[in-house]
């Protein structure tokens, strides 16, 4: 039977601090300013649009919308995955991928390089042996007619 009692003032405390909590959530949300709708940060920035935790930022037309919160993920029909940001921006490319887009460009830089004097070079034996056709060489290739 105590027990039984001790439950009761256990939910009834319970209630109270519950109430309590709900007025003080109502007086905060009476003396906040509405939210912004979505949309008007659209033309703006990303980062100004995710200010708002409901929204979504789309890069491909720089449009800020609200979140479909019925589907996990957005639909590509409102915006690709791909272009598509929540939460966070990642506004700047991955330094990471800037440096392997540096090693990359380096690397085809070189080979552009290599391939340039391997040319030079056989254009070289070529004309030592007379194999070029537009070399003036005093010697030629002998032809048997």
């Amino acid at each position: 039977m105590a027990a039984v009692r001790l439950w009761q003032l256990w939910l009834q405390g319970l209630a109270l601090v519950w109430g309590r909590a709900g007025m003080g959530l109502a007086h905060l949300a009476a003396t906040a300013p509405p939210p912004q709708a979505c949309s008007e940060f659209s033309q703006r920035s990303c980062e100004e649009c995710l200010k708002n935790v409901s929204c979504l930022w789309c890069y491909t037309n720089n449009t800020c919308v609200d979140y479909p919160v019925r589907s996990i993920l957005p639909p590509s029909s409102l915006c690709s995955l791909s272009n598509a940001r929540w939460g966070v921006c990642w506004s700047r490319p991955d330094e990471e991928e800037e440096r392997l887009a540096r090693k990359r460009e380096e690397r085809r830089l070189q080979s552009l390089q290599r391939k340039h004097e391997r040319k030079m070079k056989h254009d070289e034996i070529r004309k030592k042996y007379g194999l070029l056709q537009d070399s003036d060489n005093p010697y030629s290739r002998f032809e048997n007619e």
